[in-house]
């Protein structure tokens, strides 16, 4: 086994259950939030549940935010609150797309003073990273649903780069009041 993979996995029980306990807790906090209704028009959304990953990613590392978007996903699928189409459009919405907020982990600051510069990085990658892979199922799998007059790129485009840009507005709003009043929360300590 590699060192860097027993570190994350298998390191002292104590903090291995506290990491798991938090991949955990955050994706079932990220699955509690997207229950909110969060359409603003048709297939346009906000969606503010990326931000617990968004944290973990912050908090914990590329791995245990690509665990955590993992676990979302996953549970956004056997709780029936995925909209499935095809085998091959749920991999790609329901388990690329949220494994790929983890990309905010490499943003991660491991000492503080906390700087707002890299979360708020972080934040545009992973949410457009994501929204990248919506925009492609959006092209493939859900072109039938384009507005009169769209293409299937055109109306993917407008649909997934609406929504990620509220997204990630929302997200920046949230996300520089949680730097400015719990900057501890970004930032792991084994105390």
């Amino acid at each position: 086994m590699c060192a860097s993979k027993r570190s994350f996995f298998m390191s002292n029980s104590k903090f291995n259950v506290r990491l798991l306990t938090e991949i955990a807790f955050m994706a079932a906090l990220a699955f509690i939030i997207s229950l909110i209704p969060n359409t603003v028009y048709g297939w346009i959304i906000v969606e503010i549940a990326c931000i617990p990953i968004l944290i973990l990613s912050f908090r914990r590392g590329l791995t245990a935010g690509l665990v955590g978007g993992l676990i979302w996903g996953i549970l956004s699928m056997i709780t029936g609150h995925a909209y499935i189409l095809t085998l091959s459009q749920a991999f790609l919405e329901y388990l690329i797309a949220p494994v790929s907020l983890g990309i905010a982990g490499l943003f991660r600051q491991k000492a503080a003073p906390l700087k707002l510069a890299p979360v708020l990085l972080g934040t545009f990658v992973a949410v457009l990273l994501k929204y990248f892979f919506h925009f492609i199922a959006g092209i493939i799998f859900w072109s039938q649903y384009a507005w009169k007059g769209w293409g299937a790129v055109a109306y993917s485009l407008a649909v997934n780069g609406i929504s990620a840009i509220l997204t990630s507005i929302a997200a920046f709003v949230i996300l520089i009041i949680f730097v400015k009043k719990f900057p501890k929360l970004f930032i792991y300590s084994n105390y």
